[in-house]
């Protein structure tokens, strides 16, 4: 029975010692609700084109790499991101109509473009 605890304890270690290396992957609820209102930031401000996994990264204090961008790609993939995302967009077209929802859209679409981060400056031609 002492060994079968202490297989068992060990197996648990390295799973959590794993988990805590590496970020979790992207939930497919909160990435479909993520994208859908960001969609709609860009159809208002189309400076935030080409943007959307920068700032999805930044709201969630994660390193935007190449395994974050496929982990990305993969979960907008599957099925049930997919399913999410026609829920998200539903509740937001039958709540479209409401006053407040403008001006909570402005509101998101504003904190989202500060977490762009403005690109590198050209460095300028030496004069001569």
């Amino acid at each position: 029975m002492t060994m079968w605890r202490a297989t068992v304890s060990l197996t648990l270690a390295l799973a959590v010692a794993a988990a805590w290396g590496a970020p979790p992957p992207p939930r497919s609820k909160s990435l479909a609700q993520f994208d859908n209102g960001y969609a709609q930031c860009e159809k208002r401000d189309p400076a935030m084109k080409g943007h959307r996994d920068e700032v999805y990264a930044s709201l969630y204090r994660l390193k935007l790499d190449d395994d974050l961008r496929k982990q990305l790609d993969d979960t907008r993939k599957s099925a049930p991101y997919k399913s999410e995302r026609r829920r998200a967009q539903q509740t937001l077209a039958k709540s479209a109509a409401a006053s407040d929802v403008r001006q909570r859209l402005d509101q998101q679409c504003a904190a989202l473009k500060k977490e762009i981060k403005p690109a590198a400056a050209p460095a300028s031609a030496p004069q001569r």
